[in-house]
């Protein structure tokens, strides 16, 4: 019973000191801006690095990515981690995103500003979201945001 009682106090005190005291809150570095930009009739494609740096003594995984894009407040795409990434303790890591937009969805609003863009004036982009990962079981979420202005003169 007190061998039960134990085990099951030593869990709660491990877990307890996880989710607070131990754990500390990834820090996003820099956000590099866009890279490998293609455009086309389909819409855009691009990788975004994000350099992370894990303040914990033990490593971390990032799983995922829930993060959108936007034009002048309208999703009009999707940020995704390119593949899941342990980061070392106390270390920094380059996590790597692709950005792509909807089928249809920067046209659609790119025709709502077609003089603007013709003039040569820049689509703002902003990526939002946070980018999720676990450690010893337990998830967490790292807010990120990315605005970058691009010029895609037809």
């Amino acid at each position: 019973m007190h061998k039960t009682l134990a085990i099951r106090g030593a869990f709660a005190l491990m877990v307890f000191g996880l989710s607070g005291c131990f754990y500390q809150d990834l820090e996003v570095l820099a956000v590099d801006d866009f890279s490998q930009v293609r455009l086309s009739l389909d819409g855009m494609q691009a990788q975004m690095d994000v350099d992370v740096f894990n303040p914990n003594s033990y490593a971390v995984t990032v799983t995922e990515a829930d993060v959108k894009l936007y034009v002048n407040q309208e999703v009009v795409g999707d940020v995704t981690l390119l593949e899941a990434q342990a980061i070392r303790p106390e270390a920094r890591a380059t996590v790597g995103l692709q950005v792509q937009t909807r089928d249809g969805a920067l046209g659609q609003v790119l025709k709502n500003d077609l003089m603007n863009l013709l003039r040569g004036a820049e689509v703002p982009f902003t990526a939002k979201g946070s980018v999720r990962g676990e450690a010893f079981g337990l998830s967490f979420a790292v807010p990120l945001r990315h605005e970058q202005p691009l010029n895609i003169r037809p």
